[in-house]
Formats: C-alpha cells, sequence, structure tokens
C-alpha cells in the first residue's frame, strides 16, 4: 500500500506525518522553531529555521514509519500570511514577517481607502488587514526601499520549504487569497488590485496552483538524505486552515472546525466567497478543495496565551515534570478543573500581541480582570482557557449575524483539542456539541490527503477525506455551565471596548520609552 508524506510548516515548528491510504499513521517529527520579536507589534522568523525544522521533522517520520521507498507523494500545510521575500539568486532577503506581524497598520488603513470598499469586497472578498502581503510590501517600500528594490519573488512559508525541494516556483489559491491581490470568484490574480496597491505583479509567483495539484517533483540529493524515491509529486498545498480543514472534513458547506493553536481559529466551508460587510477581520479564501471556498475568523493569543502562562508562571514546575516524564499542561489542565465554571468572575481578554478578529487592534494587550484574593493559579489557568473560548465564540456569533448560521456542531482541532477540559469549555460556551476527529493533526493530515490526490490515490480531495476520516470523541454541554458562561460573556465582550481607547495611549507610551 502507497504511504503519503504530510508536513506542516507552523508557527511553533514544523510536523511531518507518513501515513497509507487507509489513514493509519506510520510516523511523525517534529522540529521547532522560535520568533523573533525585534520591537513591539513585529514578529518575525528565519526561512533557514523553517528548513532546519522541516528537514529534521520529515527525517524522524520517514525513519519512524520504516516505509520511506513507499512513500508516493508529499502534501503541505503552512502558516498563512507570511511574506518571504527572495532576491535573485532565490535566497531570504532578511527574516520573514509572519501572520502575527502587526507593523503595516497603517499601510492597511491607507490601502483600504484607495479603493472603494464595494469594489474590494466584490473583487478580493475581504477587507485590507495589516498581515495582508499587499499591507506589507507597501510597508517595506517605504521603510526598506533597498530590500523593496531586491525582490524577485513573495513566497508564503510552504512555498518557500517546496522551492528548496523541488527548485520550482508556486502558490496556492487559498495562501493567496490572503494576499489582497487575488481575483476571488476567478480564483487568479487580479489586475486592477495589482493597480490599486502600486505592486508590479512580477513580485508574485506566476504560478498559481489548486492544493491538490502537482507543483513539483522531490530533487534527487533529498529524496537520498530522506530515505525516499526522487521524483514523487509535491502537492502544491495550502494555508494552515484550509489544509486543516480538509484533515478534519470540512469541505461541505454548513460544516464547522474551532482550533486552539497558537492562534484560534473558527474555519467553515461555503460554496461561494463569504464577505463581511463589516472591517472584523473575517478573513474570506479559496479552500483547499477545488471549486469550494470558505471563511475563518482568528484570534491571535489562543493556545500562545496558554503557552505564555506554562513558560512565566510554570516554568520550575514545567522542568520538574519533564524530568519525570510528566507533562506541565496536563498540570494546569488538572489545576483548572478544580475550579468552577466562570472561574468565580476571573476574565481574561487573549490580546497578549495584539487582536485580529473581530477588533483589529495591534495595540490591544492581555488582561486578567476580576482578580480577587480568592483567584489562585487554577483559577488564572481556568479563565485563560476561558476567555481563549470566548473569543472564538465572537467569531460564531459574526458567523450567525452575517450568514444566520446557528451552530449545533463544531469540530475541535490544533493543541486545545487534546485536553478534554477545554473540549467541555468549548461545549459550554458555544451551546453545541464538540466532536474530535481520528486525526490528531489537522494541517499535517489535510496535507498527507492532497499528497494522495496529487499522487493519483484519489480522484478529488472530498473522496479523500470520506475513506480516511472517522469522528473519535464527541463532548455536549453541560446545561448549567452554559448559562454560567452566557452571563461571563456578556461581560467579556464589554471589557475591549472600555478598554479600547487605553490601549492606544498605553501603546504611545510604551513606543515614546523604547525609542
Amino acid at each position: 500500500m502507497s504511504c503519503f508524506l504530510g508536513i506542516d510548516a507552523g508557527t511553533s515548528g514544523v510536523k511531518a506525518v507518513v501515513m497509507d491510504a487507509s489513514g493509519a499513521l506510520l510516523g511523525k517529527g517534529y522540529g521547532e522553531c522560535d520568533l523573533i520579536t525585534p520591537r513591539p507589534s513585529w514578529v518575525e522568523q528565519d526561512p533557514q529555521a523553517w528548513w532546519e525544522a522541516c528537514d529534521a521533522a520529515v527525517r524522524q517520520a520517514v525513519a519512524k514509519s520504516g516505509r520511506g521507498g513507499e512513500v508516493a507523494g508529499i502534501g503541505f500545510s503552512g502558516q498563512m500570511q507570511g511574506l518571504t521575500l527572495m532576491d535573485k539568486e532565490m535566497k531570504p532577503i532578511g527574516n520573514c514577517m509572519i501572520w502575527l506581524d502587526q507593523r503595516a497598520s497603517a499601510e492597511a488603513e491607507e490601502l483600504n481607502r484607495r479603493i472603494d470598499p464595494a469594489e474590494a469586497l466584490e473583487i478580493t472578498a475581504n477587507h485590507c488587514l495589516p498581515s495582508y502581503w499587499a499591507a506589507k510590501l507597501l510597508w517595506l517600500r517605504k521603510n526598506r526601499p533597498e530590500d523593496y528594490e531586491r525582490i524577485n519573488v513573495a513566497l508564503f512559508p510552504k512555498d518557500y520549504l517546496r522551492y528548496r525541494m523541488t527548485g520550482e516556483i508556486a502558490t496556492d489559491v487559498s495562501d493567496a487569497s490572503c494576499s489582497w491581490l487575488l481575483d476571488m470568484k476567478k480564483r487568479a490574480w487580479s489586475d486592477r488590485m495589482f493597480e490599486v496597491t502600486g505592486i508590479p505583479r512580477s513580485i508574485v509567483p506566476e504560478r498559481l496552483l489548486e492544493s491538490q495539484q502537482a507543483a513539483g517533483c522531490l530533487l534527487p540529493e533529498l529524496a537520498e538524505r530522506w530515505g525516499l524515491r526522487p521524483g514523487i509529486p509535491l502537492a502544491a498545498g495550502g494555508g494552515d486552515q484550509t489544509v486543516g480543514g480538509v484533515g478534519c472534513g470540512i469541505v461541505r458547506a454548513g460544516t464547522i472546525a474551532a482550533t486552539i493553536g497558537t492562534s484560534g481559529v473558527v474555519f467553515g466551508a461555503c460554496d461561494q466567497p463569504f464577505v463581511d460587510q463589516k472591517p472584523r477581520a473575517m478573513y474570506s479564501l479559496c479552500h483547499s478543495v477545488p471549486g469550494k471556498y470558505c471563511f475563518l475568523g482568528c484570534t491571535m493569543g489562543a493556545g500562545g496565551s496558554f503557552k505564555w502562562m506554562r513558560d512565566t508562571l510554570f516554568a520550575d514546575k514545567k522542568q520538574e515534570l519533564a524530568e519525570k516524564g510528566g507533562d506541565v499542561y496536563a498540570y494546569m489542565d488538572a489545576l483548572a478543573e478544580a475550579e468552577p465554571a466562570g472561574s468565580e468572575g476571573l476574565c481574561f481578554l487573549p490580546y497578549p500581541g495584539g487582536e485580529s478578529t473581530p477588533h483589529v487592534d495591534p495595540n490591544a494587550r492581555g488582561v486578567f480582570f476580576g482578580l480577587s484574593y480568592r483567584h489562585n493559579l487554577g483559577a488564572m489557568c481556568r479563565s485563560v482557557m476561558e476567555g481563549v473560548t470566548f473569543s472564538l465564540r465572537d467569531i460564531l456569533e459574526i458567523i450567525h449575524e452575517t450568514n444566520n448560521l446557528t451552530v449545533t456542531e463544531v469540530r475541535a482541532m490544533g493543541g486545545g483539542a487534546k485536553s478534554a477540559l477545554w473540549r467541555q469549555i468549548q461545549a459550554d460556551v458555544y451551546n453545541a456539541s464538540v466532536i474530535t476527529m481520528n486525526m490528531d493533526e489537522g494541517p499535517a493530515a489535510g496535507a498527507a490527503i492532497l499528497a494522495a490526490v496529487a499522487a493519483g490515490e484519489f480522484p478529488s480531495v472530498e473522496e479523500g477525506c470520506r475513506h480516511i476520516l472517522k469522528p473519535v470523541t464527541q463532548t455536549q454541554p453541560i446545561a448549567e455551565n452554559v448559562g454560567v458562561y452566557d452571563d461571563f460573556y456578556g461581560t467579556y465582550r464589554k471589557l475591549y471596548p472600555a478598554l479600547k481607547p487605553l490601549y492606544q495611549e498605553q501603546a504611545q507610551k510604551v513606543a515614546k520609552y523604547l525609542e
């Protein structure tokens, strides 16, 4: 039986999985990546670090599988919106400004003023955001003109890795959806948007593919290093959210997934481009399923907030448990589970690096509201989990408002889905059934499904999902907790508007003293 390699180039690191056509996981690997934060709201990564992490992850996964010679294709998932600039020798020009980077806020506002909003939405189905390519390229042209002039081509993170494996330059329609340069309905680059932005079309990859299409073949030297066959096809792949949607079966209109990874994402599939008339950072995308579209809202500090708590308040416990083979997240879960729903009014705003959906505010910051002498570390852990889930409910409320969609079932993905407590909190906050699928790593599994389609194992992405994916757990809401969370969600929704002017004032003071 043929096997397939799925590579997920995420923010925290690169994951690789080898699975067969039945969906059996044969081997997995991981290489960690670090963030570079030279200034507030600036978040970068080194493309070479991605490559080294990818190399390590692939070698681990293939070695553990013991079936490298049977791998028939490779697929990709990657963090979205990253701007990786390549010079004429196809070497990176500095670090990549990743999706978390918010430095181009002024440029995004300027671009939104350059075109009638109705026309922009008709073409791109999106309002321009600071994380989009167009805004970042405008910032670069203004602030680093010498680097801008050196650009040969811009690539998304997964495209950079695929280029290193094939020598071929290409991107796909799902990632391109977050450039503000794509005609969404036509699934093609938009001449009008290049005119509006003043960005030359030559900067973007000429080859614009569907996610399951083959973009190139594996170079012989890498095949030898990794124990694979040379010349096997590499699918174009897609953004981690669209490919993650494939990995948990969100391929039909009306299906919804909630991911708690570094960021928090609510993702759904639809038959036509999704449009939110209000500028609330609802992303409209071409799906990694040909002919389908999708939408997502992204809260920027989800699992990242819990990781910050782990590294800041539980650093010693993390080391102590690691020496005993224990897991500090399980320890934090247990502390949180001992606390009541609602954490006795302790409310956390998960904005340590700014916020995207629904507030679009790079100056927003994390807040614990309602802290009392009665609260302990367990309450703080639970309030972070609850605050993150409230931020995801914000997105569900937008979906209901714009599409009159009442959600009754949500598929949970990401690291947060591994926690039974966090799944229960989600079920209670959403008042919906929360389901996990048989693939723990949705984006990497989705990438493997794309590889299988590119290699001819399945005739379509939908058929690959039907063949491989099955539900594993189902968590129902607890009626009593639903009422508690409805009450405290009301408080949560009032906090950001109350703090917004103070966020701006504080950001100006911080900037003054950083000069």
